[in-house]
C-alpha cells in the first residue's frame, strides 16, 4: 500500500520523503528522483535495538538498503533521533556517523520526555556536545544536516 501511495503522489508530481525502520525496497529507485529515502538509526548495538525497537529490521539491513538506493542515485538521509544518552547505551556517535557517511543529509535530535535521559548527569551539555560533533562531521564531508530544536 505504501508503494502504491508513493506512486500515486509521484504521478501527481508530488515528491515524497520516506523514513523507515525497515528495509527500503530497491524498487524505490524507479520512483521520482525528487523523492528522498531515509532510515532511523540511533545505535549500532543490536541488543539496544531488540530492547527499544523490537520487530524492526537490523541496523545492518537498514544501512545496506539505504546505501543501495544511494548508489543507484537516490537522495538519502538518516534520522539519528531520539539519540540515547550513555546511561541507556554506551556507544560512540562517530561509529554511527561513519556507518552512514554516504548519505546526503543527517538529522540529529535528543531523546525527549524520558526519565532515564534527564537522570543522566548534565544531559543538556551531552546533547550539545553531540550536536556540535554532528555539525563538524557533516561540515567536513559536505553532508547537509539538521539539528532538532532543543538539542543544541
Amino acid at each position: 500500500m505504501t508503494l502504491a501511495a508513493i506512486r500515486k503522489l509521484n504521478d501527481s508530481n508530488i515528491p515524497c520523503t520516506i523514513l523507515s525502520k525497515g528495509i527500503l525496497p530497491v524498487s524505490l529507485a524507479q520512483y521520482s528522483s525528487s523523492n528522498t529515502y531515509g532510515i532511523t538509526l540511533v545505535s549500532l548495538d543490536n541488543e539496544f535495538r531488540n530492547k527499544y525497537e523490537p520487530g524492526t529490521a537490523t541496523y545492518h539491513e537498514r544501512i545496506n538498503s539505504l546505501r543501495f538506493l544511494h548508489n543507484l542515485g537516490c537522495q538519502t538521509w538518516v534520522s539519528i533521533e531520539p539519540y540515547p544518552t550513555p546511561n541507556i547505551v554506551e556507544q560512540e556517535l562517530s561509529d554511527v556517523l561513519d556507518a552512514v557517511s554516504f548519505v546526503d543529509k543527517i538529522v540529529f535530535g535528543r531523546t525527549n520526555y524520558s526519565k532515564a535521559v534527564t537522570s543522566y548527569t548534565d544531559h543538556k551539555k551531552y546533547y550539545h556536545d553531540m550536536a556540535v560533533s554532528v555539525i563538524q562531521y557533516c561540515s567536513e564531508r559536505n553532508i547537509e544536516y539538521y539539528i532538532k530544536k532543543g538539542t543544541l
